[in-house]
């Protein structure tokens, strides 16, 4: 089995998922079992000149819900997306990082802490990241049937990205102002699976496959 660097695989990945259409509404996506990447308005990288994957996204623990996970980002809360959690946390500290709803430090106020509920003055920052959603970001979908196997590309892709040396985030990137270090570290708005293991040959050729068949019922 070949080893290849996480730089070469991260250009691999872009290479890949620019044969698939964007998306801007989930209603859309031809399928409902498979991972989504997101892309992010004014964000790109050498391996992505037209845009590079600022987060990888699935629905880890049940099938057929592709597209609800991607309603629930784009329509949802807080509590119910994390990807919208940390949004919203990044808008309220790059605007005042001493602001009530993020005290008392970071990921422990009720705006990023997980289940703790909005308050008056966050409230409307729902609305603020829905509207970002709406003009600022567009994805991609890969359709991955088995949960196993789509669990198991989700943890290698978000690794191989954040590993490349590469891709790095722009200096104005909103999620510099996350309060995860691992976002910043790694230009993502994914902590999770960051310092995994990174995919070799063997999953990039599977990976082309899954594009390929997914390009197919996307160009319907």
């Amino acid at each position: 089995m070949a080893t290849e660097s996480a730089e070469s695989i991260c250009s691999k990945i872009h290479s890949l998922l620019d044969l698939l259409p964007l998306f801007t509404d989930p209603s859309l996506v031809p399928f409902i079992d498979g991972l989504y990447f997101f892309y992010e308005k004014g964000e790109s990288s050498f391996h992505g000149p037209e845009g590079r994957v600022v987060r990888v996204g699935n629905h880890p623990r049940s099938d057929g819900n592709l597209i609800g996970r991607l309603r629930q980002h784009y329509f949802g809360n807080k509590n119910a997306s994390v990807f919208r959690k940390f949004l919203g946390g990044a808008l309220l500290r790059a605007a005042n990082q001493n602001h009530p709803c993020l005290s008392p430090g970071p990921g422990l106020g009720h705006w990023e802490k997980q289940d703790a509920r909005t308050c008056e003055r966050c409230q409307p920052v729902e609305v603020q990241v829905s509207a970002l959603f709406q003009s600022r970001f567009k994805f991609r979908c890969v359709e991955i049937v088995d949960r196993h196997e789509r669990n198991k590309f989700e943890a290698l892709l978000i690794a191989s990205l954040a590993t490349c040396s590469v891709c790095r985030p722009t200096a104005h990137w909103i999620g510099l102002s996350a309060y995860s270090s691992k976002i910043h570290k790694c230009g993502l708005w994914n902590s999770q699976h960051v310092n995994g293991m990174i995919m070799n040959s063997n999953d990039i050729q599977r990976f082309a496959e899954l594009v390929k068949n997914s390009y197919k019922k996307e160009s319907l």
